[in-house]
């Protein structure tokens, strides 16, 4: 019986062409990978999906009823975006006050959603910000600028409680007078698709609609409304407006009108059926953050010794 020529190689030998083999196999590999060309320089959801079953699901049903298979892609949809002002500057601060203005945000935002979610769906939180949806034919113009102002009167009711039951000399706690709204509404087509339990948007409008949110208007508490959603809203005919056109990188032009919010009707939003202030529950739950942001420093501060 012959002996195999590999057989005959020194041990070392054939660990090394074995393992030369494998890293030149895998370089092959890395080559064909990316030397493919895809027919666009984005990956689209759609490709998402194929790759990845089940990673994106697009709800079955719309607050009109069952999504039909032509409407699956796009609906004509109005945003209604809230973007609390001086966000930044009100969460800079010492470690607990940190903690104290996350429970002051967190208690607003609830109090819009509470607020919106009456005629709107939810999408999703962004920080500051709460993206509302609904389709465009669902409710009345009417329906649309009473809930847009419903948000608004939500906010100031909760910042005036938040503001009468503290008892917190912080930063955080000092400063929530200073906190300020902002609502942005569009009309577009977007698609939906549920991502890790909420249903997220994607489509050139969503874009449009967070564009608009960086903008040259030098007030903190106004309803920035664009011209593609200027039919479907009705807003009090006495709220001071004016016109005004943004230019964005890759957009173009984007027209929108601004209504101002005066402070006299801020402060008859603060005053209307308020509720009443619970100092003990706020002081509890910012003792609850204060002993949160001390366990979790002190956890830091073993790890690091």
């Amino acid at each position: 019986m012959t002996d195999h020529p590999v057989m005959n190689l020194p041990h070392h030998l054939v660990v090394y062409g074995s393992t030369a083999a494998v890293l030149l196999g895998l370089l092959l590999a890395a080559i064909f990978f990316f030397s493919r060309k895809t027919p666009s320089d984005r990956l689209l959801l759609a490709d998402i999906a194929a790759l990845n079953p089940g990673f994106l699901h697009v709800p079955a049903t719309s607050p009109q009823g069952p999504i039909s298979a032509e409407d699956a892609d796009a609906h004509d949809t109005i945003f209604i975006l809230p973007d609390i002002s001086h966000y930044t500057r009100f969460m800079t601060g010492n470690r607990f006050a940190f903690g104290h203005a996350r429970h002051v945000v967190f208690s607003l935002l609830n109090a819009m959603i509470d607020s919106a979610t009456r005629k709107l769906q939810l999408s999703k939180l962004e920080g500051d910000a709460a993206l509302f949806f609904v389709d465009s034919k669902q409710l009345t113009n009417t329906e649309i600028g009473q809930t847009v102002m419903d948000i608004f009167a939500a906010f100031f009711r909760e910042r005036a409680r938040l503001i009468e039951s503290n008892m917190c000399p912080c930063s955080a706690c000092r400063q929530i007078k200073d906190l300020d709204l902002k609502i942005f509404v569009h009309r577009g087509r977007a698609s939906r698709f549920e991502f890790r339990g909420s249903i997220d948007h994607f489509g050139t409008d969503v874009i449009i609609l967070h564009r608009m949110m960086k903008n040259s208007v030098k007030g903190h508490r106004y309803v920035m409304v664009t011209d593609a959603a200027a039919d479907c809203i009705d807003l009090p005919g006495e709220l001071e407006t004016f016109k005004l056109a943004e230019e964005h990188e890759h957009i173009g032009k984007v027209g929108a009108r601004v209504f101002q919010i005066s402070d006299a009707m801020a402060l008859t939003f603060s005053q209307r059926d308020q509720a009443r202030s619970s100092r003990s529950s706020d002081l509890a739950s910012k003792l609850k953050q204060n002993v949160i942001t001390a366990t979790r420093f002190l956890r830091r501060s073993k790890l690091s010794n």
